[in-house]
């Protein structure tokens, strides 16, 4: 059998995974003691990312991302 990647990990928890790799996964999951010892540590992981409180960056910040990208393309454009 082909080694499941982390990021078919991730996929499988997300239930993003398509379904021919959910079953193979979990076929997986039942006899690999290590796989079983991964998955559970990215379910921890999941958990305490879930429980992290997000907050927007100031205004003024994402104005001067804004101002310095535009500056960017504006200095490009004369290059041409």
């Amino acid at each position: 059998m082909t080694e499941i990647t982390q990021e078919e990990l991730v996929q499988f928890l997300y239930n993003e995974a398509p379904p021919e790799k959910i079953y193979h996964i979990e076929q997986q999951l039942e006899v690999d003691t290590l796989l079983q010892e991964r998955f559970k540590d990215l379910k921890i992981a999941k958990n305490k990312l879930d429980k992290i409180k997000l907050i927007s960056p100031d205004k003024r910040s994402v104005d001067n991302i804004f101002n310095y990208s535009k500056r960017g393309i504006l200095e490009l454009d004369t290059l041409k």
